[in-house]
């Protein structure tokens, strides 16, 4: 049976992602608690080569697109490398509160959410598609 709470991801994002922490002091992560946050992520997912990981598992490029609960409201987001962030291109960093939420999750996770904007109480998402190359 699925489990669509656990937090997949692979070693290559995984590395990535350990890089990306390893490079930034608390003062410099774009959130006070974002860079720890996104190390408590990685600390507790479950790290698997890229090939053995499904194609609905959220990992580092991928388009995702989620439905905010209680509103109803869709979005479609690509996750990617905070140099690579770009909002008008809906091109999320891995440092945003959605982005960390969505993370190792896959197709039809519901996940609890705490962002900023407290009328979102529920991500459910929807699809996943594409993702970085093995």
């Amino acid at each position: 049976m699925i489990d669509h709470n656990e937090v997949l991801l692979s070693t290559h994002d995984a590395a990535t992602l350990a890089a990306v922490i390893a490079s930034l002091s608390p003062r410099d992560a774009p959130l006070p608690v974002a860079r720890d946050e996104l190390a408590d992520v990685l600390a507790s997912a479950t790290v698997l080569a890229p090939e053995v990981i499904d194609g609905d598992v959220i990992g580092l490029d991928a388009e995702v697109t989620y439905i905010e609960l209680p509103s109803g409201h869709e979005r479609t987001i690509q996750l990617v490398h905070p140099a690579s962030a770009d909002a008008s291109a809906a091109r999320v960093s891995v440092f945003a509160p959605v982005a960390r939420a969505l993370l190792g999750r896959r197709a039809g996770s519901h996940i609890p959410v705490a962002l900023p904007d407290a009328s979102i109480d529920e991500l459910h998402v929807v699809r996943v598609r594409g993702g970085r190359p093995s």
